[in-house]
């Protein structure tokens, strides 16, 4: 693929184009007064052949025989396209720019114009998304809409962010819908950003209605390119880029470790298990033996668009590549991308055209974020004592090494073992190289649509989508031995499981516009129907005896027994939709929305929502004794209410469908068992997003500073929420529409644009506030919801009435005793001492509710890992074809539960940061004595594991240089640009572990690092050009 683009890309550049020339002149005013521009630029139609003017407003520029147009634009104006002809004198004058007025948005099932618009829509260009090279096409989001929350779950190539629009307001996947191209996708790592010509986010009810039983946690809206009418362009684009950790944490040494484990036995009572005066045979850095250096990551892409008057078409190639900075192949992301889109005008009465995507991706990845066996967890974990590998020969003739198949690095030598006892902490580079799995995945994302306009105004519009995807997921387990807990010790096993998901969407829809005066009208009416099916058949068999991990089949493996399972489900949604709009004059604007849905996911008591919305929005700066007032071009303000719904819960809850198994003998032959799933029930429903929106945009100084503030309440009811499993019921819960939970917040963004000569620059930055809160869980204010695990701790989040979603849950501390008085002066309200067994330097533990016993009754809130703000602030500039821009994204006010050391083990490294550990010497500290016997359970969870995850990080910045024309033109190029750029440079922060930005994709897991695999620090240099 990769060869293929660099001969597409040689052969363009041999197409030369050479024509005479002559020059032009002009003078460029403002319309509104006749004042000249200064800065202005004046660029041949189609080609990067331009100039600017100078400080009287006038300019001179070269052009070919063959140029036709100019185009003048300036900031703050609407660009003005003027035909050259034979003219050598061309004057323009430019109107003031409303461009933050006129630009289109997309609405679902249509387009409107901003200024008329109701809802809170926040769009990304295409610009924006190519600006920052990216992976995935929701990292566009980050940091540049307010509003929207996007958290990267990890470091690992082709994981999926969580994307939170106006906070989490269900106990489910909370994960917007991807409407891409008019069809609501499963997900969208499909998509090539290159590809994408804008994103627009329906962050309010009003906006959302449109898409009623599944738009509860927000809608994003994708639209692909399509062309356009003039010459066809072909592009390649290009980057190569070297990631490395961008953060490591100081841990322990072998001496300060071997120091360490002594003093621990010393206050346990026990036998100190090391000789100081012996130097340690190994001192390894596991984190320098984890990361890769330089881990490589490559793009590559050419797109070719074009169209007349009849037609237009884009299509493109891309191939992407991806290595770990843990891992490296192992933990591996490629896609290949071919897409191709076209329009086609056959009359003033109809129109046809197509959106069709295909997509090969390959997904190596790791364990990740756990608290046993995750890779980078070992690292911080496993003593420095244990060599990466075992070369000395005494100890290779004694068991394990001698006995157990142990794993063998490529120096020949097998993987050090730690040699402490009932070891759950394994070497994690065997690890890593002990993992033989791999995702194939062949997807294809089409459809078709018509459009008949049988008289002026009325659009009636047919389309059908198809979402296509096969995957097959191998896997091989060879002979291993990790430690005494981990490893297969009898044989190798291989298998393979293939899933296919077919969902296809068929929409029908009628428009009719229709202009009276100044009264704008516009109806929409439509109909929706979609299925969504899912299989799967695997297979497994052991005894395999090859070791070619990488050509490894169930067909070469030995044993007389397999394996074989297998299963499908389907799902569907039929809906009637509508919509109305009216603005007079542009200035005083409704919209009212009413969908209906039926959902084959409840049953004949729930099966049918209806979702309802209305939006109104008044342009005050259109009004008469609004003119000429001071800098203000725009004063708009807006108000919405909506209720929207979500359907996110495994298929067919309603009814209890039965498992059949067959495993016992019975007259000869096999027996076949039957037993209820899960518990159903009947009356299950859609959950219910209720939210009002006020809001005021703003344009001043010729619209160079706009923005927007936006307030919103979004009231989420009858909430969908499975309980655990209790031990003595034998059968899962059913679902249960349990209670309300409220999201309430400000959002406010601000832009600001101008020039000076030659130099033009751009700044912005947005900020959210969110505050998250479970009204109700089942009405008693006794009822909670128990949220994820560490370790063998048990849940640490909890959620409860008044509470937000999953709070950090433990018990408060008091500082450390310093002294055996002060453990006796710790009294119950009886006088007996709370924690009898605690002696100087372990943690004083509050009883909270007073009754002289520390149990779970003293858990209480502990941290709150949702942050009350999220921000981000951007800029650019370019001056004379060299330009610059940053990206900078943050939170402020959230906690993160520092998990990634398992204190509950005693034989475990632990971070430097140890040293100032309470002794005799050193009582003024926070941090507990160290002990192999904790008869306190220091290690309890408790408000010393949380840390403030509040970060501010320069998430990219990037410096370009664009030929000049003079160049361009001899090897007829329209653009050529090169640039470096750096992800992930520097991040402010004080929280400890090697990454705060951490996600998950249940509400209840978030900000729990149990060793995340950190992002990468990225450097890259790219190219983009075309003809």
């Amino acid at each position: 693929m990769q060869n293929f683009l660099a001969v597409m890309l040689m052969t363009l550049m041999a197409s030369q184009v050479f024509a005479q020339g002559r020059s032009i002149s002009g003078v460029v005013r403002d319309a509104s007064n006749g004042e000249t521009i200064p800065g202005a630029t004046v660029i041949v139609e189609g080609t990067a052949n331009g100039t600017v003017t100078d400080i009287d407003g006038r300019y001179t520029l070269s052009i070919s025989g063959e140029a036709e147009k100019v185009v003048v634009s300036f900031v703050g104006y609407e660009p003005l396209e003027l035909p050259i002809g034979g003219r050598s004198i061309i004057d323009a004058e430019l109107q003031i720019s409303l461009t933050e007025l006129t630009e289109v948005v997309v609405i679902g099932y249509g387009t409107q114009s901003k200024k008329v618009v109701t809802g809170a829509i926040a769009s990304v260009s295409a610009k924006q998304i190519t600006s920052t090279p990216i992976l995935r096409v929701e990292q566009a989001l980050q940091g540049r809409t307010a509003g929207v929350q996007v958290t990267n779950l990890s470091g690992q190539p082709g994981e999926a962010p969580t994307v939170r629009i106006r906070g989490a307001g269900t106990t489910g996947d909370a994960s917007p819908i991807y409407v891409v191209d008019g069809m609501v996708v499963g997900g969208i790592d499909y998509l090539n950003p290159g590809d994408i010509e804008s994103m627009d986010v329906l962050k309010d009810a009003a906006s959302a209605a449109i898409y009623g039983a599944r738009a509860a946690n927000g809608v994003v809206l994708i639209t692909t390119k399509s062309g356009e009418e003039g010459r066809m362009n072909v592009t390649y684009s290009g980057y190569y880029g070297m990631q490395n950790a961008a953060k490591t944490i100081d841990m322990l040494n072998a001496e300060q470790y071997r120091m360490m484990q002594n003093e621990g036995a010393r206050n346990g009572g026990l036998d100190e298990p090391f000789d100081l005066a012996q130097l340690p045979a190994h001192d390894t850095d596991w984190q320098e033996e984890l990361f890769t250096k330089n881990a490589p990551m490559s793009n590559h892409e050419i797109q070719v668009t074009g169209g007349s008057e009849k037609s237009s078409f884009a299509s493109s190639l891309s191939a992407f590549s991806q290595q770990g900075i843990i891992g490296g192949e192992k933990s591996q992301f490629d896609r290949y991308t071919a897409r191709f889109n076209s329009r086609q005008h056959v009359t003033s009465w109809f129109n046809f055209g197509n959106n069709l995507a295909y997509t090969h991706k390959t997904t190596r990845g790791i364990s990740s974020n756990t608290s046993f066996g995750g890779a980078y967890s070992s690292a911080l974990n496993l003593d420095p004592l244990t060599p990466l590998t075992e070369q000395d020969p005494d100890i290779l003739s004694q068991s394990p090494y001698a006995s157990e198949p142990v794993l063998y690095a490529d120096n020949g030598f097998p993987y050090g073992i730690s040699t402490n006892v009932g070891s759950e902490i394994v070497n994690p580079i065997a690890l890593i190289d002990n993992q033989h799995g791999e995702w194939n995945e062949d997807k294809l994302v089409g459809g078709i649509y018509a459009e008949f306009i049988p008289v002026k105004g009325l659009t009636i519009k047919t389309a059908y989508s198809i979402d296509l995807a096969i995957g097959i997921n191998s896997n091989f387990t060879p002979l291993f031995y990790l430690n005494g807990s981990q490893g297969n010790l009898e044989r190798t096993s291989v298998s393979k499981e293939a899933q296919r998901w077919f969902n296809w969407q068929w929409d029908n829809t009628i428009t009719y516009s229709k202009k009276i005066n100044e009264h704008n009208f516009s109806v929409l009416f439509g109909t929706s129907a979609q299925e969504r099916t899912w299989e799967n058949v695997g297979g497994s068999k052991d005894k395999v005896p090859l070791t070619d991990y990488d050509h490894v089949y169930i067909d070469q493996a030995q044993d007389t027994v397999a394996n074989a399972w297998g299963g499908a489900t389907e799902d569907a949604l039929y809906s009637y939709f509508g919509r109305i709009t009216y603005d007079f004059k542009d200035r005083y604007s409704v919209t009212a929305i009413l969908r209906r849905d039926g959902s084959s996911k409840f049953g004949d008591n729930n099966k049918y929502g209806y979702f309802p919305s209305l939006g109104v929005a008044w342009v005050l700066s259109d009004e008469a004794f609004m003119q000429n007032i001071g800098p203000i071009n725009l004063l708009k303000f807006r108000a919405s209410w909506g209720i929207n719904g979500n359907e996110s819960i495994p298929r067919f809850r309603y009814a209890s469908p039965m498992n059949y198994t067959r495993g016992y003998t019975l007259d000869g032959g096999y027996g076949v068992g039957a037993s209820p799933a899960y518990a159903a029930n009947a009356d299950i429903q859609w959950e219910e997003s209720i939210q009002l929106d006020l809001a005021i945009d703003f344009g001043l100084f010729e619209n160079r500073l706009t923005g927007t503030v936006d307030v919103y309440n979004k009231t989420t009811n009858k909430l969908l929420y499975n309980p655990p499993t209790q031990p003595h019921a034998g059968i899962a819960p059913p679902y249960q529409n349990v209670g309300s939970v409220e999201n309430k917040g400000i959002e406010m963004s601000l832009d600001f644009r101008n020039a000076a000569g030659e130099l033009n620059y751009s700044i912005g930055a947005n900020a959210t506030y969110n505050k998250n809160e479970m009204l109700k869980i089942d009405g008693t204010g006794n009822a909670n919801i128990p949220g994820a695990s560490w370790a063998v701790a048990g849940p640490v989040t909890n959620t409860i009435e008044g509470e937000p979603i999953s709070y950090f849950y433990g018990y408060k501390t008091d500082g450390i005793f310093q002294s055996n008085a002060e453990v006796f002066q710790h009294i119950g309200p009886k006088g007996e001492p709370l924690q009898p067994n605690a002696v100087p330097g372990d943690v004083r533990f509050v009883d909270l509710n007073g009754d002289g016993i520390l149990d779970d009754k003293d858990r209480t809130k502990i941290g709150n890992p949702t942050p009350d703000w999220t921000f981000g602030f951007n800029g650019s500039l370019d001056y004379k074809g060299v330009d610059f821009s940053f990206l900078f994204t943050g939170t402020l006010g959230n906690d993160i539960f520092a998990g990634q050391q398992r204190r509950d083990l005693r034989y475990t490294n632990m971070p430097t940061d140890m040293l100032d550990r309470w002794t005799v010497d050193n009582p003024s500290t926070s941090t507990p004595r160290f002990t192999w016997t904790d008869t306190n359970n220091n290690s309890r969870v408790s408000d010393l594991y949380i840390e403030d995850g509040s970060y501010l990080r320069l998430k990219n910045i990037q410096v370009g240089y664009t030929l000049p024309s003079s160049i361009l033109d001899r090897i007829g190029a329209n653009t050529w640009r090169f640039y470096v750029s750096a992800e992930n440079v520097i991040t402010l922060t004080n929280y400890s572990g090697a990454d705060p930005e951490i996600g998950a994709m249940s509400a209840f897991d978030i900000a729990i690092d149990r060793g995340v695999y950190p992002q990468a620090r990225t450097f890259r240099v790219g190219t983009s050009i075309t003809f």
